[in-house]
């Protein structure tokens, strides 16, 4: 229907746009963060005089904790040749129930109806989630519990028994 050149394009001029306002915001946006930066180099200083000490050894502190952190990441990631046959572990978590049998409640020698009512409430809580004496050990052929519960084999150990199989049917086949 119409001629239209290959491959198409798109151009579009504003009609508004002023290239040297443009540049003039820049320039001022770029003035304006370098004035920013020093007035804010020149607060920490001048709050560093102020406070000496303080302010000192929580910047010491703040910097050596994040210099410890990455150190251990550092060190964590190196790997070594002993670290392919290490075994995994399942992740540790240190839950403490809030409503355990040793858990003190408050109680007020109060005689109104209400802290009474509350106290029987919170009594009847403790006893719905608290831990009976005598657990039951359901024994299943896999244990959660276990250590080596669900864990992936390593891809050494595959590889290695794999060769060792492959050595194995070199030696049947090979007589």
């Amino acid at each position: 229907m119409f001629e239209v050149e290959k491959p198409r394009r798109f151009h579009y001029e504003p009609r508004f746009y002023d290239p040297e306002k443009e540049k003039w915001e820049a320039l001022k946006k770029k003035y304006a963060i370098e004035r920013e930066r020093e007035e804010a180099e020149r607060k920490r200083a001048e709050s560093a005089a102020g406070d000496g000490g303080e302010e000192a050894d929580l910047d010491y502190f703040q910097q050596r904790v994040r210099s410890l952190d990455r150190e251990q990441r550092e060190a964590s990631s190196h790997l070594t040749w002993r670290d392919l046959f290490r075994k995994r572990e399942m992740p540790k978590f240190n839950y403490q129930p809030r409503f355990s049998a040793g858990a003190s409640m408050q109680k007020d020698n109060s005689t109104t109806a209400t802290n009474q009512e509350q106290q029987q409430s919170a009594d009847a809580v403790v006893e719905k989630y608290r831990q009976p004496q005598h657990r039951i050990k359901i024994k299943r052929r896999f244990d959660i519990s276990d250590t080596d519960y669900m864990k992936p084999i390593s891809g050494t150990k595959i590889i290695l028994y794999c060769f060792i199989v492959f050595l194995l049917l070199m030696l049947i086949f090979a007589t």
